[in-house]
């Protein structure tokens, strides 16, 4: 009989999955090729990060897919941790660099959680007669209505307390503003930063603390990040501009905490002020 097991779980979705393939504008061959490309960059990011982490720890990083969802698994917190930032910062980054303006851009979004998880026989592999296990549990159902019932937007990881009450964060502040670090070794030290969130869009009281997945990349100044957003604007109806301006706010959060304010400081004051100009504007003036 499989047995429960407590351990840190991930949901993570595509953002805008739903609008794509209902939109009635765009043939079936032109969603497949989206669908396609954004496949294609999850699927890159995932291999190489999480084949990277998982030959150099003990408890192996867990993945499971299906449509537009993936799922991720770890009793290692801190590599769990690493590998979803990478996976961001990956899937962000993969366009930046690419012209062409009908490549779709995927935003994803995800919740981490620690409950218990029961690993059953999948029976999609027991009917083909192939191994694998489906995830079943408190801990699937909690991380998958962290990112899709806390009413917060754009391209974010979301993480509940009891995590966090096991990480032994260490306040910190640059540039004005206040967050939260650990470090990470991965053959040398890596820093990952977290902000509080107490309140949704709503303006209800939460708990959660999100992952400040932009930082290393912000770092580099050379503001990939800014040209992409630009690039992405297009794709956002103003229904949906929520998650344009919150993704703006994580990258802010970001570019704070980079020392580009000393090495570039005149790009650095453009890329906050239009990042700064996002966040504040109404959707029909972005």
């Amino acid at each position: 009989m499989a047995m429960e097991m407590m351990t840190y779980c991930v949901f993570i979705d595509v953002l805008g999955y739903k609008a794509l393939v209902n939109d009635p504008s765009k043939s079936v061959a032109e969603k497949v090729n989206s669908l396609n490309s954004i496949y294609s960059n999850l699927a890159t990011a995932l291999i190489i990060h999480i084949n990277e982490i998982n030959d150099s720890i003990h408890d192996k990083i867990y993945i499971k897919s299906f449509s537009d969802c993936f799922y991720l698994e770890s009793k290692n917190l801190k590599a769990l941790l690493y590998t979803c930032s990478r996976i961001f910062n990956d899937t962000f980054g993969f366009y930046a660099n690419i012209t062409d303006t009908a490549e779709y851009t995927p935003l994803i979004r995800g919740g981490l959680v620690k409950d218990w998880v029961v690993h059953f026989n999948d029976l999609s592999s027991m009917v083909s007669h192939t191994e694998g296990t489906n995830p079943v549990g408190l801990g699937v159902a909690r991380a998958y209505s962290t990112a899709e019932k806390s009413k917060l937007s754009g391209m974010r990881l979301l993480i509940s307390k009891e995590v966090i009450d096991d990480l032994e964060l260490k306040q910190c502040s640059r540039n004005g503003f206040n967050c939260f670090s650990i470090e990470f070794r991965n053959h040398f030290p890596i820093y990952l930063f977290f902000d509080k969130i107490e309140k949704n869009e709503n303006n209800e009281p939460i708990e959660f603390f999100e992952l400040i997945w932009p930082e290393q990349a912000m770092a580099e100044c050379t503001f990939e990040y800014i040209e992409q957003l630009k690039k992405m604007r297009s794709f956002f109806p103003e229904e949906h501009i929520r998650h344009y301006q919150k993704t703006a706010e994580i990258i802010l959060k970001g570019l704070l905490l980079t020392d580009c304010k000393q090495r570039a400081n005149y790009a650095n004051n453009e890329a906050k002020s239009f990042l700064e100009s996002i966040i504040r504007s109404t959707p029909q003036n972005i």
